[in-house]
């Protein structure tokens, strides 16, 4: 039985082959030369001109946003830690302020501050907590700062030794709640404002502590990032 199924389906394959050379024989003596020729380029073109849908390249966002900030507020970004090879960055309306090969960014406590009314930087400095007495520098740099401010901060490599009490202080009056539980090596980034409130739902700092038994890096912490869009302010 199955010898014989093979042998029908064998027939069967060279019956269709001799019909349909025998078919195109026919129509090569029927059809002019230019309708077989037409009918070939129609279907060349069927398979070539078939509709490519692209999708559009993503558009590039203010300081790498996965979303643009809505009217009325401006974008920003702030990272710290993942090695001491990985600087610090301050990130305000895609201008990099603080970050690798930029003025102002070194070990210790990276503040920059920002006019809340225009969105532009007045002033950025970084403040050394490892080696030398320079809380106080620092305490005055944020007390000169004017009202209507933002202030952004991010540490890099050790940002907890030299921190004094009084800076601690400063920094609270600006709207951190976690300065005080900074330690060695902390990787730490915050988001204030002088002179009035930021959301109450807002994101504003995190910070993330060096653990032998848990750091990514030898000795420093992941690293940590805030990033989002901070309401724009009146002047005052």
């Amino acid at each position: 039985m199955l010898s014989l199924t093979a042998l029908l389906r064998g027939l069967s394959l060279v019956v269709c082959c001799v019909l349909a050379w025998y078919l195109g024989q026919v129509l090569a003596v029927i059809l002019p030369p230019q309708a077989i020729s037409l009918a070939v380029s129609g279907i060349h073109r069927m398979a070539v001109d078939v509709p490519r849908v692209t999708a559009p390249a993503p558009r590039r966002q203010k300081c790498s946003l996965w979303s643009a900030c809505p009217p009325g507020s401006f974008a920003f970004q702030v990272a710290s830690g993942g090695g001491i090879q990985m600087f610090p960055k301050i990130c305000f309306e895609d201008e990099i302020i603080t970050g690798k090969g930029k003025d102002g960014t070194g070990r210790g406590m990276n503040i920059a501050a920002i006019d809340a009314a225009s969105g532009k930087r007045i002033a950025s400095s970084h403040f050394d907590m490892w080696l030398g007495e320079n809380s106080g520098a620092m305490v005055k740099f944020i007390q000169e700062i004017p009202t209507g401010s933002f202030i952004l901060m991010a540490t890099f490599d050790e940002g907890s030794t030299k921190l004094t009490e009084e800076a601690k202080k400063e920094i609270e009056k600006l709207g951190s709640t976690e300065i005080r539980n900074i330690g060695f090596r902390s990787s730490w980034v915050f988001v204030g404002a002088k002179g009035f409130s930021l959301p109450a739902d807002m994101k504003k700092e995190k910070m993330n502590h060096s653990d032998k038994s848990k750091n990514r890096y030898a000795g420093w912490p992941a690293e940590v990032q805030l990033q989002g869009c901070v309401p724009q302010q009146r002047r005052l």
